[in-house]
């Protein structure tokens, strides 16, 4: 990636809007690249600000969908917005963010930032500070939403509602939240309750999605690939090395009630029914079968959600 690509992509990375590979490649970039840092932490600081700003004129949920149009609508200018001296960028940047907190306040935005509220939690659980980047504890009340990463420890259950649909997490679980009602699964495994009005999309890294309406445990397991190939020079015999072995980690999606879509990363989709579990082939095509154990989620029944 070019600066001038990193640049119009912060905004996407600072919101968590980003899918795995282009964040990874991010990422990258700003490891080797000065400039580019010091531009992610002006766009993180304004991020902050923006989401101090008008307490009073909108609620939690229309700041935060105001803050995601605001770095969004400048997404475009984003090279020429951060190429400017610091001290004049953030002036003009600041003072449209407020502007538009108070105009998106006026208009009733709706939807597009529905925050998740801490139900339960159980023992410790940490979450990642979008604007220090540090790592603080989780407490029953808090709301989170997208670019937020919350981590289980070990013993920790936790308990997440939106509206009707929560999402519970088992100990020694990571999720990070990468936008409204969708979750992108590190570790561990969750267990996703929803109504057909308000799916929830949970994904692995390789962006295999499972979109759950009905009450679906989910988690990860490890496929594995041979990757085999021969070396030719001319005149010489062909070299055949030894075949590699490449390991990710994929969606598991086991159905007590209701269905998932599987959205295979090429396109592809498959449906898995009440008794059903489905996965993805180490290529990201869906597949389906029945489960081979029926007792669902027995893990999560302590913290008392809906069935």
């Amino acid at each position: 990636m070019t600066c001038s690509d990193v640049r119009k992509a912060l905004s996407g990375l600072a919101l968590g809007d980003l899918d795995a590979e282009p964040a990874a490649e991010v990422h990258a970039h700003l490891k080797s690249c000065p400039e580019c840092r010091a531009e992610e932490a002006a766009i993180g600081r304004t991020l902050g600000a923006l989401r101090r700003a008008a307490p009073v004129a909108a609620s939690t949920e229309r700041r935060s969908a105001a803050v995601s149009a605001m770095l969004r609508a400048h997404g475009d200018q984003a090279e020429k917005l951060l190429v400017r001296p610091r001290s004049v960028a953030w002036i003009p940047l600041a003072a449209a963010a407020v502007f538009l907190l108070v105009v998106v306040a006026a208009l009733n935005l709706r939807g597009g930032g529905t925050p998740f509220t801490v139900a339960t939690v159980t023992h410790g659980a940490n979450f990642r500070d979008r604007e220090s980047g540090d790592w603080r504890p989780v407490l029953e009340g808090m709301t989170f939403s997208a670019g937020d990463r919350l981590v289980t420890e070990k013993g920790c259950k936790m308990r997440l509602t939106s509206g009707t649909a929560e999402l519970l997490l088992d100990e020694e679980t990571e999720v990070d939240l990468v936008a409204p009602r969708r979750f992108t699964l590190e570790a561990g495994r969750v267990m996703a309750v929803a109504p057909a009005s308000e799916v929830l999309i949970i994904s692995d890294r390789a962006n295999n999605g499972v979109r759950v309406a009905g009450r679906v445990e989910v988690s990860l397991r490890e496929i594995k690939a041979s990757v085999a190939g021969s070396k030719e020079v001319k005149g010489q015999k062909p070299v055949i090395p030894e075949p590699t072995t490449l390991i990710k980690k994929s969606i598991v999606a086991r159905v007590e009630k209701g269905e998932v879509a599987l959205d295979g990363d090429r396109g592809q989709l498959l449906r898995a029914a009440a008794g059903q579990q489905g996965t993805f082939t180490f290529g990201g095509k869906p597949e389906t079968a029945p489960l081979e154990d029926s007792r669902v989620g027995t893990w999560a029944d302590e913290l008392g959600e809906g069935r």
